[in-house]
């Protein structure tokens, strides 16, 4: 079965518990990974963090939370795992995930693949799709979601190199692709989804911090991001949209729709190229 970890804070035990007992419905190989709370990150910590500490917009939580991600890649690249599925502590899976795990773990671990398990604000490029057992996953053209998703370990050593410093959120999928980093895909059933309780925007760690930001900084930090990519990505992009533009599909949002609307707050976009 596919290493699964499951990131967690160790304030957090009903979520700690939670997760256990939802991984040991299916009989998932979970390691509990100890996350990092950004909250407890000092001022000078968090500049020594950051890609452009005088002009970043992220939050403590979400220094946290991206530096609990790069801490999973690492272990995957010093254990030599070739794929994980990586989870947070709040998600539920809707579908039994066994069948498509056992697909999904003779991945290759040289494809920069990243799978999302997860819907909401995503688009997707009609036409490009992959198939695993009845599993069904699209090419990603915007995405974002780190409730639960399958990394390959060359994926992974790649985001750890892009984002050491941190420049952004964790799951600014589409940018990671755009940097030539990764390969995402979208699922066309959602197999993991917000625990009603314990997951979701009304109780993310993250999100209770993420308002305070004004919109007009959250732009002005993403333009500049985009300004770091290679000019010949840019083109790239630019073509390959133009190309694909009839056929990108926005993503049947199950759930809260509010709840998924606020994933875009970081990310500021639709379907325009960078």
């Amino acid at each position: 079965m596919l290493k699964t970890y499951a990131i967690n804070l160790p304030r957090c035990r009903d979520r700690r518990e939670h997760i256990r007992a939802e991984c040991a419905r299916f009989d998932l190989d979970l390691e509990i990974f100890q996350g990092i709370d950004g909250k407890t990150l000092t001022e000078a910590k968090l500049r020594g963090l950051l890609f452009d500490p005088d002009r970043n917009v992220l939050t403590p939580p979400e220094v946290g939370c991206a530096l609990g991600h790069l801490g999973i890649y690492r272990d995957m690249i010093q254990k030599n795992i070739p794929c994980a599925l990586i989870l947070e502590d709040d998600i539920v899976f809707r579908i039994n995930p066994r069948s498509l795990l056992n697909n999904l773990k003779h991945l290759s671990p040289d494809a920069p693949d990243v799978y999302l398990l997860t819907h909401g604000s995503n688009q997707y490029i009609s036409g490009e799709s992959r198939k695993f057992g009845d599993a069904l996953f699209y090419r990603g053209w915007n995405g974002h979601g780190a409730y639960g998703y399958v990394i390959t370990k060359a994926a992974a050593a790649n985001i750890i190199r892009f984002q050491t410093p941190i420049k952004c959120v964790c799951d600014w999928w589409k940018y990671f692709q755009l940097h030539n980093l990764i390969s995402f895909y979208i699922p066309d059933d959602e197999y993991v989804a917000p625990h009603k309780r314990l997951g979701g925007i009304a109780t993310s760690l993250i999100e209770k911090e993420r308002s305070a930001c004004p919109e007009s900084l959250k732009k002005e930090y993403c333009h500049s991001l985009r300004k770091q990519v290679p000019i010949h990505l840019r083109i790239k992009n630019i073509l390959y949209k133009f190309k694909s533009l009839h056929r990108i599909r926005c993503q049947e949002i199950k759930g809260d729709v509010t709840e998924f609307a606020a994933l875009n707050e970081f990310h500021g976009e639709t379907i325009e190229a960078f």
